[in-house]
C-alpha cells in the first residue's frame, strides 16, 4: 500500500496546535501532538437557509446557479407572470413574463433561459418565453399541451420532459428538444412521469422520479441526446421532486410521498445516496437552480405541505462550513428612543439623540453593550448623523422646530460648530464623514418636504446646486461624499422605492428599491453595498430588509422584530455587518439588533479508525 508520503510527496506534519485554516488544506493531515490526535479537512455537506424570496409562491421553477437563479412564475392564490433573481446574497424583482405560469418545464441560466407549457389552461398550454437577463418575449410553441413537468439544458440547447394534460390526468413519456427557435420531438421516455425532477443539459439528462398514475416512482431514466435508458433508483420514492446538477453529479431534493419530505440524495451517474445533510423545512413542488453543479444547490418556495413557502435553502458539498446570514439581538440601548441618529461600525457604534422627549442623550455601544457618554449641546430628534465612534456628524433634526445645528464628536465630547445648514430642516438623512459629507432633504415645515442638498466640507456647509431629483423627508442614505446613496422616504404624499446616486457633484438615477418605506435605518454600507432596514410601510412597520449592490436591490435576512424610526451605522461599515437600535411599534424600543453575513469556516476532522 501506498504510504502518505508516497501519494502527496511529503511527510505528515507534527504540529503542537491546528494550523489556521483555509480552503487549500483539503486532503492535507496532520499530528497534533497536543491532544495527540490525527487530522485532516474534507469535504462535508450542508444545507443552510438563505434570503427568502420576496413573493411565497409554490409550483415554481428554476434556472441558474446558486449565484445566479431565476425563479419562474408559480402559484399563490392565482397563477404568477412576476420573476425573481437572487444574486447568492438576496432576491429581486425580474423581468414579468407575458403571461402567468406555474407548473411549467424551465431551462438555462439567469440571463438566457426558457419556459414553457404548464398552466393555465384545462391541461396545460405550448406558450413557450425567452428571458435575457431583463425581459421576457413569446418564442415558438411546444408541440404537447402538458403540465406538471420539468425541463433541463439551455435556452438554445432545452428538453421538456413528461408531465399530464387534462383529460385523461395521465402521467406522460413526451420528450421534446428545443433549438431556441423551434420544439421538435424526441424519443419517448421509457417510464411515462409527472412532477418529476430534472437535471443536466439536452445531450446527458436526468428525469428524476415523480407520479406514475397511480403511484409515485423511484425510477431515473438518462438522456443521451437521442435514446433513453434507466439508471439508478432513488431512494426515496416521491414526485414533485427538485432536482439539479450534471447526469454524472446531480441533487434530488424534498418533493412528497405524500407528505413533504427533507430528503436530499446525490447521484454519481449511477446510483443515488441518501445525503446526511437534509432539508430544514420540508417541501415539494418547489423551485430549484437547474444549473448548479452537483456540489451546490438552491430550494426555494414551495409547500411544507401548506401555507406555500418563501424560506430558500442553499445546499453545499464543502471543506466548510457556512453560516447563515442573520440579525441577531445585541445590547438593549440604556434608553428606549425613536427617530435616533447612528454612526459608526457594529462593534464601535453611536446612538444619538431622539425621542420622546426629545433628547440630546449619546450612547456609545462596544459590540455588546451601550454606555452613556457626553451629551448633544442641541437635544433633537429626526436629525442626520454620519462618521464614526470616534468622529462623528450630527446636523439638524427637530429641537423642537426644524434646526440648522451641525456638531462634531472627536470621541470625547461634542463641539458645536460657529457654522450651521443653511436650511434648517428636519426628517433629514446624510452619509460621509466629518471632513466630508452630505446633508439631504426633510422638512421645513411640515407637510412639504425638501429637496436641498448641502455639502459639508469640515468646516461649514455649501449648498449644492444639484437638489434631490425629488423633494423627499424621512429618507435614508449611506456611502461617501463622492459616491453616496438616497432613497426611499415619504415625498409627494406618498412613500417612493426612488434610489439616486450622488456622484461627488450631481445625481443619477438608479435601480428602485423593492418595497417603499420611509423611517428606517440606513447609513449603512458603500454606495455599491449597502443595508436599509425596518421602516414604515403603508401597512406599518416592517422588518423587511434589503440590500444594494451598485444597481439593484435584492432581499436581505428580516429583522427580527419589524419596527420604524430606527437608528442605524454609519458609512464605514460594510453591509455584511449591520446594526440597527431603537425605534418604535405601538411605542419606543431599547431593541439592537446586528446582522452579519454569511461566514465560511474551514473545519479540521480527526481521523479514526473503524
Amino acid at each position: 500500500m501506498a504510504t502518505y508520503e508516497e501519494i502527496y510527496g511529503k511527510r505528515v506534519e507534527v504540529l503542537d496546535a491546528d494550523p489556521t485554516l483555509t480552503t487549500a488544506y483539503e486532503g492535507q493531515v496532520w499530528y497534533n501532538s497536543t491532544t495527540g490526535t490525527l487530522k485532516s479537512v474534507v469535504a462535508s455537506a450542508a444545507w443552510i437557509s438563505c434570503t427568502p424570496l420576496i413573493t411565497a409562491r409554490y409550483e415554481t421553477r428554476g434556472a441558474g446557479t446558486t449565484t445566479a437563479a431565476l425563479c419562474i412564475g408559480g402559484y399563490t392564490t392565482t397563477t404568477l407572470a412576476n420573476t425573481e433573481e437572487f444574486n447568492g446574497s438576496g432576491w429581486s424583482a425580474g423581468g414579468a413574463m407575458p403571461g402567468v405560469k406555474s407548473a411549467s418545464a424551465t431551462g438555462g441560466t439567469q440571463t438566457a433561459a426558457f419556459v414553457t407549457g404548464g398552466y393555465p389552461g384545462p391541461g396545460g398550454n405550448t406558450n413557450t418565453y425567452e428571458y435575457n437577463g431583463t425581459s421576457w418575449t413569446a418564442g415558438n410553441a411546444l408541440g404537447t399541451a402538458r403540465r406538471n413537468f420539468v425541463g433541463a439544458g439551455t435556452q438554445t440547447a432545452g428538453l421538456a420532459l413528461g408531465g399530464m394534460y387534462d383529460p385523461p390526468d395521465t402521467p406522460l413519456t413526451a420528450t421534446e428538444e428545443y433549438d431556441g427557435t423551434n420544439w421538435t420531438s424526441g424519443n419517448a421516455m421509457g417510464t411515462a412521469a409527472s412532477n418529476s425532477g430534472s437535471a443536466g443539459i439536452q445531450t446527458a439528462a436526468l428525469n428524476i422520479a415523480g407520479f406514475n398514475k397511480p403511484n409515485n416512482t423511484a425510477v431515473t431514466e438518462e438522456y443521451d441526446g437521442t435514446n433513453w435508458t434507466t439508471g439508478g433508483s432513488v431512494n426515496t420514492t416521491r414526485q414533485s421532486l427538485g432536482g439539479s446538477g450534471t447526469q454524472g453529479a446531480a441533487l434530488a431534493v424534498g418533493g412528497g410521498n405524500p407528505s413533504a419530505s427533507t430528503a436530499t440524495e446525490t447521484y454519481d451517474g449511477s446510483s443515488w445516496t441518501t445525503s446526511p445533510a437534509s432539508l430544514a423545512t420540508a417541501r415539494l413542488q418547489q423551485g430549484a437552480a437547474q444549473s448548479a453543479p452537483g456540489s451546490t444547490g438552491l430550494a426555494f418556495g414551495g409547500l411544507a405541505p401548506s401555507p406555500y413557502l418563501s424560506a430558500v435553502e442553499e445546499y453545499d458539498f464543502s471543506v466548510s462550513t457556512f453560516t447563515a446570514a442573520a440579525w441577531s439581538t445585541g445590547g438593549a440601548l440604556g434608553t428606549a428612543r425613536r427617530n435616533l441618529g447612528g454612526a459608526g461600525t457594529q462593534t464601535a457604534a453611536l446612538a444619538i439623540g431622539g425621542e420622546a422627549p426629545r433628547t440630546g442623550k449619546v450612547e456609545s455601544y462596544d459590540g455588546s453593550s451601550w454606555t452613556e457618554g457626553p451629551a448633544l449641546n442641541t437635544a433633537r430628534n429626526t436629525l442626520g448623523a454620519t462618521g464614526s465612534s470616534t468622529a462623528a456628524l450630527a446636523f439638524g433634526g427637530e429641537a423642537p422646530g426644524p434646526s440648522s445645528a451641525t456638531e462634531t464628536w472627536n470621541g470625547s465630547s461634542w463641539t458645536t460648530s460657529p457654522n450651521s445648514l443653511n436650511t434648517a430642516t428636519r426628517s433629514n438623512a446624510g452619509f460621509g464623514t466629518t471632513s466630508a459629507a452630505i446633508n439631504m432633504g426633510g422638512y421645513n415645515p411640515a407637510p412639504a418636504a425638501l429637496s436641498t442638498v448641502e455639502e459639508w466640507g469640515g468646516s461649514s456647509w455649501t449648498t449644492a446646486p444639484n437638489s434631490l431629483p425629488a423633494a423627499t423627508a424621512n429618507l435614508m442614505g449611506f456611502g461617501i461624499e463622492t459616491a453616496g446613496v438616497a432613497c426611499g422616504g415619504y415625498g409627494g404624499g406618498t412613500y417612493v422605492t426612488t434610489t439616486s446616486e450622488w456622484g461627488g457633484s450631481s445625481w443619477t438615477s438608479s435601480g428602485a428599491m423593492i418595497t417603499a418605506r420611509s423611517h428606517a435605518a440606513g447609513g449603512t454600507g458603500s454606495q455599491t453595498a449597502g443595508l436599509i432596514s425596518g421602516g414604515y410601510i403603508a401597512t406599518g412597520p416592517t422588518s423587511t430588509v434589503e440590500g444594494y449592490d451598485g444597481t439593484a436591490w435584492s432581499t436581505r435576512p428580516s429583522l427580527g422584530t419589524a419596527r420604524s424610526q430606527t437608528g442605524g451605522l454609519g458609512p464605514s461599515s460594510l453591509s455584511t455587518a449591520g446594526l440597527v437600535s431603537g425605534g418604535y411599534i405601538t411605542t419606543d424600543q431599547s431593541i439592537t439588533e446586528e446582522f452579519d453575513g454569511v461566514a465560511e469556516t474551514v473545519n479540521a476532522k480527526t481521523l479514526t479508525t473503524s
